[in-house]
């Protein structure tokens, strides 16, 4: 919600403040032609593009176009424009604006992705340090499933033994059919593969990630809690977070043979 109230903000004022500057260049309109005057409102959509994004940028673009024409070019306060080189400074910020606005789409997939990506590296960062704080599997299980919206996710050991689950009380007994991907979590039989709005969804029975350690191959069993699915990203770090994991089911049984 936070967000769209931010896009209607940089709107208001893309749309607004385009019209201001032209009222504001009207005592320039005589001093130098429009053409030049063009470049003012070219540089207040590139900053509206940066600062508030497509949308923003995309409205800003044309009401500058249409406040150009309407306050700076002959005929006055009509739309219509009777000089040519008008009529090439009308199309020009036009097409430039729109450009800015495609940068603007651009700048913000990539800060989406950089927030996606930080906030994935968090997830890994939260498990580490639990580890290192020898906190209980059974939590940082349940830590991961509520991040991934998963189901369930049971742990197990090279001996097929139950290490950790989560939720405790309601994890299925069934081992899942259904063999993972190490890399991205896409089941090995394609005839399961299954997605929802963000993505790949793990298959209907759960599947399995198997992972080789030196004690032994480390079972990670994960079950499905949104039908939404995980994005690619959000399937590796998953992942990265079961093989994790493993090496630490691992160190652990090592410990408790010495």
């Amino acid at each position: 919600m936070a967000e769209r109230d931010d896009n209607l903000v940089w709107m208001t004022v893309g749309g607004l403040g385009a019209m201001a500057l032209g009222i504001a260049l009207i005592p320039f309109r005589s001093l130098t032609s429009a053409s030049n005057l063009a470049f003012v409102f070219l540089a207040f959509t590139i900053i509206v593009a940066e600062l508030g994004g497509r949308s923003a940028a995309l409205l800003t673009a044309v009401v500058s176009a249409m406040s150009l024409n309407f306050f700076l070019t002959e005929p006055y306060l009509t739309l219509v424009i009777n000089k040519v080189d008008d009529v090439v400074a009308f199309l020009a910020l036009a097409g430039c604006g729109l450009i800015a606005a495609a940068f603007g789409k651009r700048r913000g997939r990539w800060s989406e992705a950089a927030a996606r990506a930080g906030e994935e590296l968090s997830i890994l960062n939260r498990l580490v340090d639990g580890l290192r704080a020898n906190k209980p599997l059974t939590g940082i299980l349940s830590d991961l499933t509520r991040e991934f919206r998963l189901g369930a996710m049971v742990l197990r050991d090279s001996d097929g033994r139950v290490v950790a689950a989560a939720p405790a009380d309601r994890a299925p007994d069934a081992i899942p059919e259904a063999s993972l991907s190490a890399d991205t979590l896409f089941p090995a039989d394609d005839t399961r593969l299954q997605f929802g709005l963000r993505g790949l969804r793990l298959p209907q029975g759960g599947g399995r990630l198997s992972l080789g350690t030196d004690r032994g191959a480390v079972a990670v069993d994960l079950w499905e809690g949104d039908t939404a699915g995980l994005d690619l990203n959000q399937g590796r770090t998953l992942a990265v977070a079961a093989s994790i994991l493993a090496l630490e089911v691992s160190r652990r049984r090592a410990g408790q043979a010495r």
